[in-house]
């Protein structure tokens, strides 16, 4: 058994998961991000030891909200929680805990998750979005995720003139966006389906699997993204791909780790 754990910039979750991604058991606790890292990694003492006892876990995965030094186990940078810049993330589970642990982006570990036993299972190139507090990206081929150093795919740093200056996608289109009242839940499928179109553009993939908590919307924001997605991308592209839902939910990070750690 393995143990997948999600460090986000809205909750925590932990899960244990088997080598098939069948989640047996998942802890699911709200992030009060104005403690920062200290907060964070309390609640990670709290909630982790129960899960232990009994389960024969061998292993850790990490999925986090934000770029990863995955050689070092080393966060890079969080944009939404304060504390984590630098952290050695790697090294606290492992003396906390006692267990060889990995940490990588929530993001790519998602996409993993549904390129394996998702939405894009048996599929040869799956793009994963997550569109929630922040934005990213994920590009899995046969199985593989493609990343380099510090990550890749950060579709939400991806710099639009809009509004009269230079702006990041996170700004316009993530849940933080709406919830500030920067963009309305259109506006945010509008600007994210032109990103979106761009991606493709560049990965040609054969599914694009757009996930995370603004996702959850449905339809009111997956059609404006298809109709914006269809009318930008490259037109010899345009009929080589599908944008679908995922199938995991929201545990769809702490079984993405737990397969990486598998």
């Amino acid at each position: 058994m393995y143990l997948g754990v999600e460090i986000g910039g809205t909750k925590l979750q932990a899960g244990v998961c088997d080598r098939g991604g069948h989640l047996k058991y998942l802890v699911r606790i709200p992030v009060v991000r104005k403690r920062g890292r200290r907060g964070i990694l309390k609640q990670l003492e709290q909630i982790i030891p129960p899960m232990l006892v009994g389960s024969r876990v061998r292993r850790i995965g990490v999925g986090f909200g934000g770029p990863v030094d995955v050689e070092r186990g080393r966060i890079v940078r969080s944009f939404h929680i304060k504390g984590w810049d630098g952290f050695r993330l790697k090294q606290w589970f492992e003396q906390h805990f006692k267990l060889s642990t990995i940490v990588e982006n929530d993001t790519n570990v998602a996409g993993l998750a549904e390129a394996l036993v998702g939405a894009g299972r048996g599929i040869r190139s799956v793009f994963y979005s997550n569109v929630g507090t922040g934005i990213g990206g994920a590009l899995v081929v046969d199985g593989i995720v493609h990343t380099g150093r510090n990550g890749a795919m950060e579709i939400g740093h991806t710099r639009y003139f809009a509004r009269g200056q230079w702006r990041i996608l996170e700004e316009l289109s993530s849940g933080l966006s709406i919830e500030r009242g920067r963009t309305t839940l259109g506006q945010s499928a509008k600007y994210y389906g032109v990103a979106l179109a761009n991606a493709i553009t560049l990965l040609n993939p054969d599914v694009v699997i757009i996930g995370g908590g603004v996702s959850l919307a449905g339809e009111e924001f997956l059609r404006p993204v298809r109709q914006t997605v269809k009318r930008f991308v490259f037109p010899p592209f345009r009929h080589n791909f599908k944008i679908v839902r995922p199938k995991l939910g929201t545990s769809v990070v702490v079984v993405g780790a737990a397969l990486l750690a598998a």
